[in-house]
């Protein structure tokens, strides 16, 4: 059954991109990093020597000073160090407009597993973690979610989330839909998926997220 509508995005992992707009990438350009986008890709070097148990240099120091030596942009540059900051050492390697707002693919070189997760940024410079947190209190408490678990008690949300569609709101916006596999599991079967919609609004704003349904 649909939850109702939360009256933010409260609670979601947010990344402040926003303060790009006045960072600058050390020891790459002088000039300002400007607002995360489309530039801020990067196309992996090899970090090889990042993942070296005999180098003496943290990953995400490493990650960052390959990434400044290999010539990537200053946006780049100062996507990864925000990640870094929030302790999720990675970067951003691929790019999705999705209207007014965008879905950037993180690669996380240095995490055993799950290496990849998705990020909702908005026109505002919010960046929105879909993955973390994927399963919420209040997400918990539905009775769709209760009757999964009780069929499926070890099944978790696996990121990452998977873009499947999109639909219009009547004020020119649009909810964004996500799946997230549910599964016991690393390289266990799906025993479901959850559907998870973020509204935006026409000016690209996340305003809200709502659980859909499992199926």
């Amino acid at each position: 059954m649909p939850t109702r509508f939360s009256r933010h995005v409260a609670g979601c992992a947010v990344l402040a991109f926003s303060a790009l707009a006045t960072m600058q990438a050390a020891h790459a350009q002088s000039q300002p990093a400007g607002p995360v986008d489309a530039r801020a890709v990067w196309q992996e070097r090899s970090l090889s020597a990042c993942r070296s148990e005999e180098s003496s240099t943290a990953p995400d120091v490493c990650l960052l000073r390959t990434m400044q030596r290999s010539g990537a942009r200053p946006q780049a540059i100062a996507a990864a160090r925000m990640l870094v900051k929030a302790n999720k050492a990675g970067f951003i390697s691929a790019w999705r407009p999705l209207g007014n707002v965008a879905l950037a693919t993180v690669t996380y070189p240095f995490r055993a597993n799950t290496n990849e997760g998705s990020l909702l940024i908005g026109s505002d410079g919010a960046a929105i973690d879909v993955d973390e947190d994927a399963l919420r209190e209040e997400d918990r408490a539905t009775p769709a979610w209760q009757a999964f678990a009780a069929a499926h008690p070890d099944a978790v949300p696996f990121a990452p989330a998977d873009f499947v569609g999109s639909t219009s709101t009547e004020n020119g916006g649009q909810h964004l839909l996500f799946s997230t596999p549910l599964k016991s599991c690393h390289a266990c079967a799906g025993d479901g998926a959850l559907l998870v919609a973020y509204t935006v609004d026409k000016t690209g704003v996340v305003l809200e997220r709502e659980l859909l349904t499992i199926k």
